[in-house]
């Protein structure tokens, strides 16, 4: 592609802000457009649920770059304005104050919308993924002494721990029998006796069927499939996010629980790719296309998709992917594909706080989980994305150190860093 020509990125979150910077790192020249439908500049979502839900930071510390950065490389931003329509044959996108953009290339990263309760009282919940939801929910929490959190994913457990050490009489209700259904069980043990410890009624089983303002009071109650009732002056939901794929649908691209994109971050269309929450991509390690919802997915992913606009030479994104939660004390990390795994190895002992869970399929190493146990991870890491690991004899060995199946290391050269405030990998789905 010519480097003189435009391209616009519609998106508001880090793989947006990831898009735009790379373009200008890869030389492009033209005009650069970002459009976002929030008033925000792309901005870090993982905190919205844990610093500064409480407080602890003021909007512009979430920014990815503050605005001088999108000034000083010439990029244009449309803040507050919605792409309606992407008409491919004229390669242009029209905007929701009738605006039209023409583009040589255009980058998607349109992101995820919070998954709803869909019950009665839907209205009084609370939910945590853009900037206005926690504003809302900030205010709301002021005089709250009780909450109720619905939903024993990632969001939910950090939600609840936030607020819990704040000293507020916290709920927790998980749908299914543990929280985090997906992890492996004894970690899921560990994470449920720890919330418990920290006094976070914690509660299983539990299926919302409706949502009631209490009589004569402003709080309200939670009603449960099993006939229970909680509650809270607060009702906070986290229970998964939707991907937002209905412009690129729209514009007639391959779409399946996510736009479709090559290992590239190229879509059906050559002249549009995507990245984030919004796709699906294939991945070594998984059984079919994989849909990623965290942020070191949004930064690579974003590389790949930038480098494929800027014609550049064919960057693939091939790497395990990885996410981590804080909680407490507890630093959780975890690395792989956690599909169809067949066969579970342990290191380290739960009851000591730092433990590892080591999964396979068919005898090969997919995956781990890791409670404090960074060195774990690190290598782990390493190891997927040279296509190495363990077996299962020597994963269960605690004295077999699996930094003996690494290659011997080469001289790293490093890329001058753009720095970010918010490095690392997390759920973004905040």
């Amino acid at each position: 592609m010519n480097l003189d020509a435009p391209l616009v990125i519609v998106g508001g979150g880090q793989a947006a802000a990831q898009l735009c910077e790379r373009a200008r790192r890869l030389g492009h020249r033209g005009p650069l457009t970002l459009v976002s439908d929030e008033p925000l500049l792309p901005y870090c979502r993982p905190p919205l649920s844990k610093q500064y839900l409480v407080g602890q930071h003021p909007p512009d510390w979430l920014l990815y770059r503050p605005a001088s950065f999108y000034e000083r490389h010439g990029i244009e931003t449309r803040l507050g304005r919605r792409v309606v329509s992407i008409e491919r044959e004229r390669h242009e996108v029209l905007l929701d104050d009738g605006a039209r953009l023409p583009y040589a290339g255009l980058g998607l990263a349109l992101g995820a919308r919070v998954r709803r309760l869909g019950v009665p009282g839907d209205q009084h919940v609370c939910y945590l993924r853009g900037f206005d939801d926690v504003q809302r929910l900030r205010a709301a929490l002021i005089k709250a002494r009780s909450v109720v959190v619905i939903g024993g994913g990632f969001i939910g457990l950090e939600t609840a721990a936030v607020l819990v050490q704040t000293g507020r009489r916290v709920t927790l209700l998980a749908s299914e029998a543990t929280v985090l259904p997906r992890v492996g069980a004894p970690l899921a043990a560990f994470l449920q006796r720890r919330h418990t410890a920290a006094g976070v009624q914690l509660l299983t089983h539990c299926r919302v069927t409706e949502v009631r303002v209490h009589d004569g009071d402003a709080g309200f109650d939670v009603l449960t499939r099993d006939g229970g009732v909680h509650r809270g002056d607060v009702v906070i939901a986290g229970i998964g996010i939707v991907p937002n794929t209905e412009l690129a649908q729209a514009a007639g691209l391959a779409c399946d629980d996510g736009i479709l994109v090559d290992d590239c971050g190229r879509t059906s269309d050559p002249h549009i790719t995507a990245a984030g929450d919004c796709t699906r991509h294939p991945n070594s390690l998984s059984v079919g296309p994989l849909r990623l919802e965290t942020v070191h997915n949004a930064v690579e992913q974003a590389r790949s998709a930038a480098a494929a606009l800027c014609g550049r030479v064919d960057q693939p994104y091939r790497q395990a992917p990885w996410v981590w939660s804080d909680q407490y004390d507890l630093r959780l990390q975890s690395v792989g594909v956690f599909e169809a795994i067949d066969h579970t190895v342990q290191r380290g002992r739960p009851e000591s706080g730092a433990f590892s869970l080591l999964h396979f399929r068919a005898g090969r190493f997919v995956a781990l989980e890791g409670v404090n146990r960074p060195g774990d991870f690190g290598v782990a890491r390493r190891l997927l994305n040279l296509g190495l690991g363990p077996t299962p004899a020597q994963a269960g060995d605690d004295a077999f150190d699996l930094l003996d199946l690494l290659p011997p290391k080469r001289p790293l050269v490093f890329e001058t860093p753009w720095p970010h405030r918010h490095p690392g990998s997390h759920p973004t789905n905040a």
